[in-house]
């Protein structure tokens, strides 16, 4: 009799859990459809104790990647969008990697899409002693997608293409060959093991992150806005670039000039001196969109116009380089990789990546 108290309660308890889950993350339908699961899947008990027992966890790691990866974010939707793919996979990528640029696994995986290196020449990228483009987010990322398409046209469910990238192709073709299914839910079965533990982890990881980043982007909760202004801060760090008028840009701003210098104390001139090429202030968070709307330089399709720039690349920077010597090496101006690298200053960290405007 106990023993079936017991299990009704364990049922119960997971039941209330689901439905504590589906609440909190509507998104869950869309994430679903998207990877080509079952929407039932949310009930799933292996599902919900992975969810109750690392949400949090998670959720820190969420919010440490968007802030890492805030750059590269709405490039990476951009480039998948363009690659017929959804944007979802970018969790992947924050999955892999949590959007660190020189990301390395014991495995010898790296980048940002953890490309194993004889993955990473297959699909185009250069590792050899002189260059390793897996560290290149631009060229990993048009591989990632690449491959991501070839694995589909092989096994047609997104999340067949993710357990792949995870485990390898034949890997996944011997589980769906011994389970005589590819059911995302008989795959992913604890007990027969169809897939390793850590794929299935990985599956679990991706659609988690995914249903907490649809729903935080999108909702107005007091503590999904906390969780926003943790990545974004509630003041935010905007350009402005030599010439301007401090004095008019504050009463454009609609903000007091004391406040202004108050809350930028490395300034002590009226104007941004031209040598200075752009310079980084403070501003508070709810005029952002103020200073977007009067504050316009160029924008990257304006300078690719009138300069007749036509791709980008990715440059590493390297001990002693700075704006002035990386755009000699490259003939494009000092301006314009500051303004489409929205850089704060001259000066470049090694090891950092800049996108170089440049031709054929």
């Amino acid at each position: 009799m106990m023993r079936k108290i017991t299990l009704l309660f364990l049922i119960l308890f997971g039941t209330i859990d689901a439905l504590n889950i589906a609440q909190k993350y509507p998104s869950y339908k869309y994430v679903l459809s998207q990877l080509d699961i079952d929407q039932n899947y949310i009930n799933n008990p292996d599902f919900v104790r992975f969810v109750v027992h690392n949400e949090d966890k998670f959720k820190r790691f969420y919010i440490n990647s968007t802030k890492r990866g805030r750059r590269v974010i709405p490039i990476f939707r951009d480039m998948l969008a363009r690659g017929g793919l959804s944007h979802l996979f970018i969790y992947m990528s924050m999955t892999e990697s949590g959007f660190k640029a020189n990301a390395k696994s014991s495995k010898q995986a790296a980048g940002m899409w953890q490309f194993m290196s004889a993955t990473a020449q297959l699909y185009g990228l250069q590792v050899n002693r002189y260059v390793d483009q897996r560290y290149d987010p631009l060229a990993s990322t048009n591989a990632a997608i690449r491959y991501i398409r070839t694995l589909y046209r092989k096994f047609g469910k997104w999340y067949l293409v993710m357990m792949a990238y995870n485990a390898g192709e034949g890997r996944i073709a011997r589980s769906i060959k011994r389970a005589k299914s590819d059911s995302f839910e008989v795959l992913m079965d604890p007990k027969k093991q169809y897939i390793p533990f850590e794929t299935r982890r990985y599956l679990q990881k991706i659609i988690l992150l995914s249903m907490m980043g649809e729903h935080i982007v999108k909702s107005d909760s007091k503590e999904d806005k906390k969780i926003k202004q943790k990545i974004i801060g509630d003041k935010v760090f905007v350009n402005i670039y030599a010439g301007t008028n401090l004095m008019e840009f504050a009463k454009k701003l609609h903000m007091k000039l004391d406040k202004f210098f108050d809350m930028n104390p490395q300034l002590h001139d009226y104007i941004i001196p031209k040598d200075m090429f752009v310079l980084q202030v403070k501003i508070p968070r709810e005029l952002f969109k103020r200073y977007k709307a009067i504050y316009k330089p160029p924008t990257t399709k304006e300078i690719f116009a009138a300069n007749g720039y036509d791709k980008l690349i990715a440059h590493i920077v390297k001990e002693g380089d700075d704006v002035k010597s990386v755009a000699r090496e490259y003939g494009v101006t000092p301006m314009d990789l500051i303004i489409i690298n929205e850089l704060s200053s001259p000066k470049l960290k090694k090891g950092t990546i800049l996108m170089i405007p440049t031709t054929d």
